[in-house]
């Protein structure tokens, strides 16, 4: 392959790492900074409703500074992903099968299954020794 494909790719992945990981510290913070709310989205069978929140949070942050550095971030990154993919079954499943018509339990189900499969693939541009 020429030089400057391989170049280019390389630039893609790493701002690719950054932007996810940008994304993901916001996300913890704004779990901080709207932890009432974010608390009433977990389902009443799920005891220590802000616990969950607070985890979440810092799992996002966590994981987001471990893409960025690339510390554990194959690591960091996979956890991510099953965090995600945990919500999709979980949290936005049995809420899409309450409500087959509501546009948005089905927007936010696809959002999360689509993160989840984004932290995957993050993880997996990562060697295996990082």
């Amino acid at each position: 392959m020429p030089k400057i494909i391989i170049e280019t790719a390389k630039i893609q992945i790493l701002l690719g790492r950054w932007i996810f990981a940008v994304s993901m510290i916001i996300f913890g913070i704004q779990h901080f900074m709207y932890l009432a709310f974010i608390a009433t989205l977990i389902p009443a069978w799920i005891p220590g409703h802000l616990f969950w929140v607070y985890l979440t949070g810092t799992g996002f942050i966590a994981a987001g500074v471990s893409i960025m550095v690339g510390k554990y971030a194959r690591l960091g990154s996979t956890l991510l992903g099953v965090m995600f993919l945990l919500w999709v079954l979980l949290l936005h499943g049995a809420r899409v099968a309450a409500a087959l018509h509501n546009g948005d339990e089905w927007s936010s189900l696809w959002v999360a299954l689509c993160l989840s499969g984004s932290a995957f693939v993050i993880a997996q541009s990562f060697p295996k020794k990082t």
